[in-house]
């Protein structure tokens, strides 16, 4: 009988089984385990499948003495002339196991590419047609991505995004995800509200059952990993992640995952270096291989801004047809164009153009 571990992000690992028609999961021979008392009834529905496959789910679902007892499972799967048991992402305890069952057992460990010279040139083409203004984080970002790609290792490129909220500094990492590996699905997580009993549990991961930010990690579509307010997480925070910072490891106490090649983006909202500097502690600051500022729109930018924003808004194609109609393209605008001054972000804009359509068409309707 065949055995693998496949320590990669979910997607990749269902693209293996496509070419398998006879594949039963482990949770369907847990929950038929559970319910008959001898082995028999698990050697029936396991017999003649060509593949098992045990994910992270699976042993999230059961007890770690069922994973525990590896060898015992091994067994059943032989007496039932089980071809290949296929493993993706088992958790440290598990994998312990398996290893311990054989060490010849093949392990599989998927890693992002680096940066290359058409990724860099996509990047830099691109930029203007996606991202308002911010021309010299442009320069910045493309700079430290030359780095990224001549290291001679796979430590990440770790970033901070500084600036005022809402002039691009999340898109910007969402533009970089979508050029660099395909899609815009990136992991997120918003640090400001890190504390407590409930964080400690997510990112220490105490127990295999319970989510986490490793098992995030490990499924991740993208290598472009967004920390929002990392600064405003409490220290102890902070130490978790120096090695993932300097080695491209994150660890906890189920899964030691690989983010070699990572592009890490933290995001502040603080104005300037100096400001970090009197904020932030030195130790976490040395990990930063770049610090990008981004700067207010101009007026030019934010007019570009409007006339896409109006488009998106009042879209043919979702909204109902008799509200077009009361829509005045050059009305809206015009009232928008009178606030931009006190306009500062992209939210602020976006309100407010909300607003500005909300009140055409609130006056209409209410009449009619």
């Amino acid at each position: 009988m065949e055995i693998e571990v496949f320590f990669e992000p979910k997607t990749h690992f269902n693209e293996r089984l496509i070419d398998f028609t006879d594949i039963i999961s482990f949770s369907e021979v847990i929950r038929n385990l559970t319910n008959d008392s001898t082995s028999e009834g698990i050697i029936d529905i396991l017999k003649d499948k060509e593949l098992c496959t045990i994910v992270t789910e699976d042993c999230s679902g059961v007890n770690a003495h069922v994973l525990e007892n590896f060898e015992y499972l091994i067994k059943i799967f032989e007496s039932a002339g089980t071809e290949k048991i296929w493993i993706n992402n088992p958790p440290k305890f598990f994998f312990d196991k398996i290893i311990l069952f054989s060490e010849d057992i093949p392990v599989y460990n998927y890693k992002y590419p680096k940066i290359s010279e058409e990724m860099l040139k996509k990047v830099d083409s691109q930029f203007d047609n996606n991202i308002i203004g911010q021309q010299r984080a442009k320069e910045i970002i493309c700079r430290k991505l030359v780095a990224q790609m001549i290291r001679p290792s796979d430590k990440p490129l770790v970033l901070m995004f500084f600036g005022k909220p809402g002039i691009g500094k999340t898109e910007t990492a969402k533009y970089l995800s979508k050029i660099l590996y395909g899609n815009d699905d990136i992991l997120r997580e918003q640090m400001s509200m890190v504390g407590g009993e409930m964080s400690v549990n997510y990112f220490k991961s105490t127990s295999h059952a319970e989510n986490s930010f490793s098992k995030k990690l490990l499924n991740r579509k993208s290598n472009v990993i967004p920390l929002d307010e990392f600064a405003l997480a409490p220290n102890f925070f902070h130490t978790s992640f120096f090695q993932m910072f300097d080695e491209g490891i994150y660890m906890d106490q189920n899964f030691t995952v690989d983010v070699g090649n990572s592009i890490i983006i933290c995001t502040s909202n603080f104005l300037s270096l100096k400001e970090m500097k009197e904020n932030i502690d030195e130790a976490l600051l040395n990990r930063f291989d770049g610090f990008i500022p981004f700067t207010d729109f101009t007026m030019k930018e934010k007019e570009t801004i409007i006339i896409q924003l109006f488009d998106k808004l009042v879209d043919v194609k979702v909204m109902n047809p008799k509200y077009l109609t009361l829509i005045s393209k050059e009305e809206v605008l015009s009232q928008v164009r009178m606030q931009l001054p006190n306009l500062h972000s992209m939210r602020s804009i976006r309100k407010y153009m909300e607003d500005c359509i909300s009140n055409l068409l609130l006056d209409v309707i209410l009449k009619s």
